[in-house]
């Protein structure tokens, strides 16, 4: 059983941010996940709240993630 050693609740350590992170979730034995950065977001154009962009409002993650990325992989 393999066990990410990386903790996100230590991000605020870092200076620069990752390009990559890798996460293995508590009911998975058998896959890790990796995140990859796709966009950076200027602070004033992102609900701060909410975490949505103005065209995101309404969407759920998922359909957010479809809509942007999906075609990207």
């Amino acid at each position: 059983m393999t066990i990410a050693a990386f903790d996100p609740g230590l991000l605020s350590n870092y200076d620069q941010p990752k390009y990559l992170l890798h996460f293995q979730w508590k009911n998975s034995d058998t896959k890790i996940y990796r995140y990859a950065l796709v966009e950076e977001i200027d602070i004033n154009k992102i609900d701060g709240r909410l975490k949505l962009k103005e065209d995101e409002v309404g969407l759920t993650q998922q359909e957010i993630w479809e809509k942007k990325y999906k075609w990207k992989i």
